[in-house]
């Protein structure tokens, strides 16, 4: 039985007839129903011709190719925007706080929580040396509780907090000293608050040894003397100076020395250390010193997302033209 075409099936079928895809039957066919439609008759030679106007077909792919290869493009930058960000993010969330006391405050805080339960800090006073931001705190509950932080800033121009050194005090007004370093190079930090008018100098107290073997008897304090400017400071000595003064100011050779603490002094050189002992009673004595771990571990998840962002991105660029693709297809 001979099978007739309807011209929609014919016209569907040309391009594989053209091609020569189909079988026998279907070209029977598809012969048998252009001999009697002009239409798909005309079709059918339109097709044939574009065939045979190749450069028209390269047209078509490269029109199709520079959507496809905007596209791409596109998705790559879309890849490196996304990669920035997320290395952006990792990095601010590490640097994240600005320099204002409210701020700096809320890092001491959040930085001595895990270790001090119910501690709220209150940033005094802020010094930066070098590139290191040093700021001095105390307690908000207990005025007494004081300490100082160490801050490093990042490239965002924020801070992060890199370690921190709490004390107690037993007297109203206080003189606090903490061992810090800078670049190598040890300095003394004094941090001073709720200072009383008549204190009018301070000491960085050390205890002295007239003769070897750090025997109780040969042991006295020596202070080297400094001039309180305001009610509240931070200030911060050259250790090596201050021991330089120490060894040149003493009355006898000094066989050994350490740092002891501090003292307080009126306008005659008087000490009155104790007419400012805390009448709340005694405080609970000692010191703690916390300090963060080094950024690999954040350096290692930026690599991540960088490497991720880098395969990603190198996956959708395309970096071909339009005449590469001429020359393929002419190959």
């Amino acid at each position: 039985m001979k099978t007739e075409l309807t011209c929609g099936i014919c016209q569907d079928l040309l391009p594989s007839y053209i091609e020569k895809l189909t079988c026998d039957e279907t070209n029977q066919a598809i012969q048998d129903h252009l001999e009697h439609c002009a239409d798909c008759l005309t079709i059918c030679q339109e097709m044939m011709a574009d065939i045979d106007r190749p450069e028209k077909a390269v047209k078509i792919e490269l029109n199709f190719l520079k959507k496809v290869k905007r596209t791409r493009l596109l998705a790559a930058v879309l890849c490196v925007i996304l990669t920035l960000y997320l290395s952006y993010s990792l990095y601010a969330m590490e640097y994240a706080y600005a320099r204002n006391d409210a701020d700096l405050s809320v890092a001491v805080t959040e930085f001595l929580e895990p270790f001090k339960p119910g501690f709220e800090a209150y940033v005094l006073e802020t010094k930066e040396i070098d590139g290191v931001l040093f700021a001095s705190f105390k307690d908000k509950s207990d005025s007494r509780v004081n300490g100082i932080a160490q801050f490093n800033k990042g490239l965002n121009q924020r801070y992060r907090i890199i370690e921190s050194d709490m004390e107690v005090s037993d007297y109203s007004s206080i003189v606090q000293l903490f061992r810090v370093e800078v670049k190598d190079e040890p300095y003394i930090a004094v941090s001073g608050y709720q200072l009383s008018d008549d204190i009018r100098s301070y000491g960085i107290d050390y205890f002295t040894y007239s003769k070897p073997g750090s025997h109780s008897e040969d042991r006295s304090t020596e202070s080297v003397l400094f001039d309180v400017k305001n009610q509240q400071f931070l200030e911060f000595h050259s250790a090596k100076e201050v021991e330089s003064r120490l060894l040149d100011s003493a009355d006898q050779p000094i066989h050994e020395y350490y740092l002891g603490g501090t003292s307080l002094f009126d306008a005659q050189g008087v000490n009155i250390t104790e007419n400012f002992r805390s009448t709340e009673g005694e405080a609970a004595h000692g010191s703690s010193g916390t300090s963060k771990a080094e950024l690999f571990l954040l350096y290692v998840y930026i690599a991540i997302v960088i490497a991720v962002g880098a395969v990603m991105t190198r996956y959708f660029w395309v970096p071909g033209t339009d005449s590469d693709v001429s020359r393929n297809r002419a190959g």
